[in-house]
């Protein structure tokens, strides 16, 4: 059986919008743009929801580089490469301890979000 693409042109599926212009979804993630903690501009959590700070301006610069940023570490999640829980975040098959908003990574208490951390990214 042959699949062939239809003639309607234009994207007019949120789920399968890649530029984060949506209000909902990106990529199939649910997009919410919610009060944050102080210092928190981001969030993304393994249900397949990432939180952006309502702070953010949604057309702007920050909003889009916060989403590419958030979006990185949804990828891992869904590939396996992390997860996290409640007790601790596992990157690579490897378990770090997590408590009140810290990790023990390399015998350092550091604050999660860290770019010390081989699964935070430095951009």
């Amino acid at each position: 059986m042959a699949f062939k693409l239809g003639s309607k042109r234009g994207n007019s599926d949120k789920k399968l919008n890649f530029r984060g212009t949506s209000d909902d979804y990106v990529a199939g993630v649910v997009i919410e743009h919610c009060p944050l903690p102080e210092g928190i501009m981001g969030e993304t959590h393994k249900e397949g929801v990432i939180k952006i700070n309502s702070n953010i301006p949604k057309n702007s610069e920050e909003y889009r580089r916060v989403l590419q940023h958030e979006m990185k570490h949804m990828t891992h999640m869904k590939l396996g490469k992390v997860d996290y829980d409640n007790n601790c975040v596992m990157y690579d098959g490897q378990a770090y301890p997590r408590k009140d908003g810290y990790i023990l990574y390399e015998g350092q208490w550091l604050e999660e979000g860290s770019t010390e951390f081989p699964w935070e990214f430095k951009d």
